[in-house]
């Protein structure tokens, strides 16, 4: 079955500003393909293991789109006006067989197709023609896809702070057992450090209010942090470097330490609390933080670990006050909702595309 749509756009350029062509069906199929076989990586089996062992579910084969395309009749009225040249070939062809590896192809459909996946990546596998009488009236594209599914548009959730706040996002991709890795734009308002703390997607080994014990919330912090590990059989390293290893995050509000059981195996660890409610959690994984500065936005691609400014340039984690780096937390999504704590004074939008398990 083609796939119906109004205009699609790939390497940034519309098929309705080349040419003046709209969506067919040449054969009037109504078979939807949707590429779901699948199969499993298994190892041998004898007559001590007459089950396999299993390591995951590959799939078999990538999905492939069939656009038929002709010349709108609205505007070429007479049939002989239809005919496709061979310079008008070229114009497509040239265009979309060009790249050597995968893009992105988005496609637009009419505004009650509201349900209809947007994004696919892949590449133009092959192009043919669709002649009658001798004349060409028409174009098969064929897309092949490098997943079996396609995406959504940019989700995009915003927040502006001063100091801290909550929000709340939603993944409902169609890969339930699976991470969404997003993108994060962070415009800095002041000279500070920032910290994003996924709250669902962090081990959480204690919380509770903080009681003034030390000369300082963040002394009684740390004291919160000892009394944990010594019930637990840890001991406490800190990441820093010095007589006590302690480096305060956060305007003195969070801390990154490791948990050494006997076996001397480590832990990394994030203990911080808020300022107004004395609220305290300690967690393993789901933290990440940075040193920023005032109007030097940064864009973080959590999908490929890269971090670089608003003109692309890359960002050393030396810049970013980053000096560990042995267990980074890169920022994801659980399926479902998760709860993010932002902390700073910035703006931050956090976009990510959902998978669609739903065929062309």
């Amino acid at each position: 079955m083609a796939k119906h749509f109004k205009d699609f756009t790939f390497e940034a350029k519309k098929l309705s500003n080349i040419l003046s062509f709209v969506s067919a069906d040449f054969d009037g199929n109504s078979d939807v393909p949707l590429a779901m076989e699948r199969s499993m990586e298994t190892g041998e089996t004898n007559k001590y293991r007459i089950e396999a062992n299993y390591y995951g579910d590959t799939w078999s084969d990538p999905l492939q789109i069939e656009l038929d395309i002709i010349k709108d009749i609205c505007l070429y009225p007479r049939q002989n006006d239809r005919i496709i040249s061979q310079s008008e070939i070229r114009q497509i062809t040239r265009w979309l067989t060009s790249p050597h590896t995968p893009r992105w192809i988005h496609f637009e459909y009419e505004e009650n197709d509201t349900d209809k996946t947007a994004y696919y990546f892949g590449y133009f596998s092959n192009i043919e023609t669709w002649a009658v009488s001798g004349e060409i009236y028409g174009l098969r594209l064929y897309f092949t896809c490098t997943t079996p599914f396609g995406f959504t548009e940019n989700i995009t959730n915003s927040k502006s702070i001063t100091t801290y706040d909550h929000l709340l996002i939603q993944n409902d991709s169609d890969e339930l057992e699976s991470y969404c890795y997003p993108q994060i734009n962070i415009h800095p308002k002041s000279d500070g450090q920032i910290f994003i703390c996924n709250l669902s997607d962090c081990n959480l080994l204690e919380q509770g209010i903080l009681s003034l014990t030390q000369s300082s919330y963040f002394d009684s912090m740390l004291d919160a942090v000892e009394q944990y590990a010594s019930l637990h059989g840890y001991t406490v390293k800190y990441t820093g470097a010095g007589n006590f290893n302690i480096v305060p995050l956060c305007s003195s509000t969070a801390v990154q330490f490791y948990l050494v059981n006997k076996y001397n195996n480590e832990m990394k660890c994030t203990a911080f609390y808020l300022e107004d409610t004395k609220e305290y959690r300690i967690v393993e994984g789901g933290f990440m933080f940075m040193s920023v500065k005032q109007d030097l936005d940064i864009m973080i691609d959590c999908q490929r670990l890269q971090i670089v400014d608003s003109i692309g340039r890359m960002i050393t984690y030396g810049e970013l006050g980053i000096s560990d780096v042995d267990c980074m937390y890169w920022f994801r999504l659980i399926s479902g909702n998760n709860s993010v704590l932002l902390y700073g004074n910035a703006d931050f939008t956090i976009a990510h595309k959902e998978s669609r398990k739903v065929g062309e």
